[in-house]
């Protein structure tokens, strides 16, 4: 009853914002029998599919998206920017929302063009995406385009709206707060308990978004923050950062302390974003041989790694859940042999 209560109170906080319904949702929740007997964990093991959001290949940022083509809408944006390199699942992503949404999008990758189109570019270009490649450079540069942009669109009437962030912004963090909610209730539903719930953390908004929802509802799990790309006190500021923007954003939690809802995991980053450890591609391997379930190097690997190590270990002590952030497109372009 007291979940019930709660969750109900974060409707209400997120009533406050217009959200597009895009995905399909609720993402399955299901145990994980074969990892569970191939660890030998002592308690049961679960995976949130938030690789089946139901839109292009799936995967976190369609949570995202709802809140922040939501915004684009009230804000009457009739074309959608969104940018990073030629993998990227938020671009992918983002080509497949806007049309759903009716909403004309322009990718800009800061990549030169790749000479075969593989991975998330052949998504796009199945999708029929306007693409922009700019040549190989940092984000900080790709940014500055992005802007030069905007203004010659709106020399021509346009009204864009720029997805920054890969759509990590508090807005978007939203998404992961009703997550939380959905979680929650499933949870209740069905009379599960999790005591430990594993998230990736990259440039850090679901992970924000999830320890929010988990103080906003008063959920009854840890997170577990498996960083796949920071050292843990660049990650940590990130959080925090992302925390304070959620409290003034929705005008909730003012004040509340969270440091105790959530552990941040340095040990499976490996040497950072992209570059996989041994073990966690070995694991690649494993879940889809007992599982019959797609992860890919970056972000979803390191975290599953992470948290069956944890258990294999003793450091965790009861029911524990795996959140699959999807990044299936990419995958495709990650093995060039086995």
């Amino acid at each position: 009853m007291e979940i019930d209560m709660n969750t109900g109170q974060a409707k209400k906080v997120l009533s406050n914002f217009h959200r597009l319904e895009l995905g399909t949702f609720p993402t399955p929740l299901h145990q994980m029998n074969n990892i569970r007997k191939k660890t030998g964990a002592p308690f049961p093991l679960y995976i949130k599919r938030d690789d089946l959001t139901g839109l292009g290949a799936g995967g976190n940022k369609i949570r995202n998206l709802e809140y922040l083509l939501g915004d684009a809408v009230q804000r009457r944006a009739d074309v959608v920017i969104a940018s990073g390199k030629c993998q990227s699942n938020l671009c992918s992503l983002a080509v497949s929302a806007c049309s759903k949404a009716d909403l004309d999008c322009v990718i800009i990758h800061n990549d030169d063009k790749p000479e075969r189109a593989e991975g998330n570019q052949l998504l796009n270009s199945l999708s029929g995406a306007d693409m922009r490649f700019i040549g190989d450079m940092p984000d900080r540069e790709r940014e500055k385009y992005v802007e030069q942009f905007c203004r010659e669109l709106e020399e021509q009437n346009r009204h864009p709206y720029v997805i920054r962030n890969g759509a990590s912004t508090a807005l978007g963090s939203l998404g992961y707060v009703q997550a939380v909610v959905e979680l929650c209730e499933q949870c209740a539903g069905r009379g599960i308990e999790i005591k430990h719930l594993f998230v990736p953390g990259g440039n850090g908004g679901l992970a924000a978004g999830v320890i929010f929802g988990t103080a906003l509802v008063e959920a009854p799990f840890h997170v577990h923050v498996v960083t796949v790309e920071h050292e843990k006190q660049e990650l940590q500021e990130i959080l925090c950062g992302f925390i304070r923007d959620l409290q003034e954003l929705t005008g909730s939690l003012a004040g509340a302390f969270f440091d105790d809802l959530y552990t941040i995991h340095e040990e499976y980053r490996g040497e950072g974003w992209g570059i996989p450890t041994p073990e966690s591609v070995d694991w690649i391997h494993d879940l889809a041989r007992t599982e019959g379930i797609f992860v890919e190097k970056v972000y979803t690997s390191k975290t599953l790694y992470g948290m069956l190590d944890l258990i294999q270990k003793g450091s965790i002590d009861g029911s524990a859940c795996y959140l699959h952030s999807g990044g299936f497109g990419a995958l495709f372009s990650q093995f060039e042999t086995l």
